[in-house]
């Protein structure tokens, strides 16, 4: 707090809330902060004050009476363009989120309002600020230099330092001012973080200089040629055609490959990324998305945009999902399902898994595989692995059986379960010894040290751990049998098919041997059959879990 009140007390501020309990709180806080604070009940009531004071900093709610925080921040730009802008917004504000940021604004906080993520922001446009009036101060000096110095700076922000070449500054100004159809190139040098770290920074300085001289004597005419980013350059043409510039990108990768690096005792060789894209506008932006489609398949690669490619998908996804996930989370839309899992000794079941449904408005249960991912990205999981939790406990506080809950990298990431379990144990009067805690193997794998030791702690405290889906990921077997783990979930890509796949066959075998050689209980998921079952009994799995004996059910039988 002391290092962002530096930043920030000499701003002055125009804080719009129309929430009075809220404003209140947020006003003490920022009176802490800021030279000065002006409220505003709403839009209209802002604007006025806008147009009597001059304000640094306009931190504006989304929804209100009279005028919205969208139409105030519109009336804002045509008065003053540059000025800064901060809104709030709530979870279900996405579409006037998407338009806030298509205005200008500089950032946003979503409510409810934490700490954390105020400090964050503040920090973040506090600086941007501070830098903006730097650089006002800068220009203002800059107006009273001779004519000869103002060029050479003017030459300083369009070009890059380390190679001499245009920047990125130089390339967004060319093809926002010039509305006609341009093929742009990005090249990104494969892996070099790797050699920054291996060679050092100075080399890696002089790999890139290396690099820009290649490129220099090599781009055709009527190109322009950009380094854009730490390890990317950028070569656009308004004459040449698409394939022209397939064609010229692979040659020049094959020659990169083929080209030895010497910098001091070092002689090393690269290996370029080449994206494509065509276009009048936002060609940087998806050669970018070919750039990281590219990535996903494998380096040292020619990849042209395609429109609606996966990551535009993902991002209209995230749109259209996030306020539904959002109210399922509000709501808490979802629920529990059970499945059985069967002891093959007493052939009894002897305890449930709990796995999450999505109940909607119409009363249907969905999976909430459909949007998992989304969950995910935007850092939902947690939320809906608490409203699990509750639940589960809930359903379980009247009975005795053993059950489950699975939990993830992120729950473990927000270092809230320890607690949190300890408050359900208390509220249901559970014993932790009936409740298994089921992570994937990639954490017992690969995990941080972090997360291996709260699975430690919750062991400690009396929970059991399985370890779920073992053997498709990267399995590791002593990390396994360090943790001490109660339970082994043998994945159900090798259980469905164990009766025709001696591969499946041998997998369960070896993972069922190496459970019984450090005391770990043995769980086949996937038994959909008599067949399957009869061999799971037979390897001396010691449970069975899938639908031969029950679906998931809405309650506990």
């Amino acid at each position: 707090m002391k290092n962002l009140k530096k930043l920030t007390d000499k701003l002055t501020v125009l804080y719009v809330e129309d929430e009075q309990e809220s404003r209140e709180q947020i006003s003490e806080i920022f009176t802490l902060l800021f030279k000065s604070v002006d409220t505003a009940f709403d839009g209209a009531d802002a604007l006025e004050k806008f147009h009597l004071h001059s304000y640094d900093l306009v931190i504006t709610d989304i929804n209100m009476p009279r005028m919205d925080g969208i139409q105030l921040i519109k009336h804002i730009k045509i008065q003053k363009p540059t000025q800064n802008i901060i809104i709030i917004s709530a979870h279900n504000d996405s579409t006037y989120l998407i338009k806030a940021i298509d205005m200008g604004v500089d950032s946003f906080i979503i409510k409810p309002i934490k700490m954390e993520q105020l400090t964050r922001v503040l920090t973040k446009v506090a600086n941007q600020i501070y830098s903006e009036k730097l650089s006002q101060r800068y220009s203002e000096e800059l107006e009273k230099e001779i004519e000869e110095k103002t060029i050479k700076l003017a030459q300083q922000f369009v070009t890059d330092e380390l190679t001499g070449l245009l920047n990125r500054n130089a390339l967004v100004k060319r093809y926002s001012s010039k509305k006609i159809h341009q093929v742009m190139l990005v090249l990104s040098i494969d892996n070099f973080d790797s050699i920054n770290i291996t060679y050092g920074y100075d080399n890696g300085d002089l790999v890139l200089k290396e690099v820009a001289n290649f490129l220099k004597s090599k781009v055709p005419q009527d190109t322009k040629l950009y380094r854009v980013n730490s390890n990317e350059f950028a070569i656009v043409s308004a004459k040449k055609s698409l394939n022209e510039m397939q064609n010229f990108a692979k040659i020049i990768q094959d020659e990169i490959i083929s080209h030895q690096i010497t910098f001091g005792n070092f002689s090393i060789k690269i290996s370029v990324t080449i994206a494509l894209a065509e276009g009048k506008e936002s060609l940087l932006k998806n050669a970018h998305i070919a750039l990281k489609e590219s990535r996903k398949i494998a380096k040292n690669r020619i990849h042209i945009y395609q429109k609606n490619s996966p990551i535009e998908l993902l991002q209209i996804r995230i749109q259209t999902y996030m306020p539904k996930l959002r109210k399922v989370i509000a709501k808490k839309y979802i629920e529990p399902y059970f499945q059985p899992i069967i002891n093959n000794k007493t052939k009894n079941i002897e305890k449930y898994e709990c796995l999450a449904r999505i109940i909607n408005d119409d009363n249907k249960v969905e999976s909430p595989l459909e949007f998992i991912d989304i969950a995910e990205l935007t850092g939902m999981i947690p939320d809906i692995t608490r409203i699990m939790i509750d639940k589960s406990f809930k359903a379980f506080a009247n009975n005795a059986y053993e059950f489950s809950i699975n939990i993830s990298e992120f729950d473990l990431n927000d270092g809230y379960l320890r607690k949190y379990f300890q408050e359900k144990l208390q509220q249901y009067n559970i014993d932790a010894s009936r409740v298994v805690i089921e992570v994937l193997e990639g954490i017992s794998a690969i995990g941080a040290k972090n997360s291996l030791e709260q699975l430690m702690e919750l062991k400690a405290d009396g929970f059991a751990i399985a370890i779920d889906d073992f053997g498709v990921q990267n399995s590791n077997f002593e990390r396994v049998h360090s943790m001490q783990v109660d339970f082994i979930k043998i994945d159900g890509s090798f259980i469905k098919n164990i009766y025709k796949d001696p591969k499946s066959y041998n997998v369960a075998k070896t993972i069922t041997d190496f459970g019984k050689s450090i005391g770990a209980k043995i769980i086949a998921e996937y038994v959909h059959s008599k067949e399957v079952q009869d061999i799971v009994v037979a390897l001396g799995i010691d449970y069975s879990q899938g639908y031969y004996f029950s679906e998931p059910l809405q309650s506990i039988q």
